[in-house]
């Protein structure tokens, strides 16, 4: 499948990612600028809140595949190859990269 351009909302860089890219959906709470966002063991996810509490619940990644031009959304900054932790940046889907 062709890459994903998406651009990192925090630093206004472009990039290209593997479609297969892990996503996640943004919570309301989370902070738009200088959010960490991290995953732990796949499915527990760790973030400080925009009032400062710590929030951990559970959660189900998506590949950037799945997501429309346009969207928000949580991205991995790594490919999909399982880790143990991973950090997420919010960034906007921009469209299919051209190679």
């Amino acid at each position: 499948m062709t890459p994903v351009t998406v651009r990192d909302l925090a630093t206004g860089n472009r990039s290209s990612r593997p479609h297969d890219t892990l996503t996640l959906d943004v919570p309301v709470d989370f902070p738009r600028a200088g959010g960490v966002y991290s995953v732990e063991d796949g499915f527990r996810a760790t973030y400080l809140a925009v009032e400062g509490k710590r929030v951990i619940y559970n959660v189900v990644p998506r590949p950037l595949s799945w997501r429309r031009e346009g969207e928000r959304c949580l991205v991995a900054r790594s490919g999909a190859a399982p880790r143990r932790l991973r950090h997420y940046r919010l960034c906007s889907v921009e469209g299919i990269a051209v190679a």
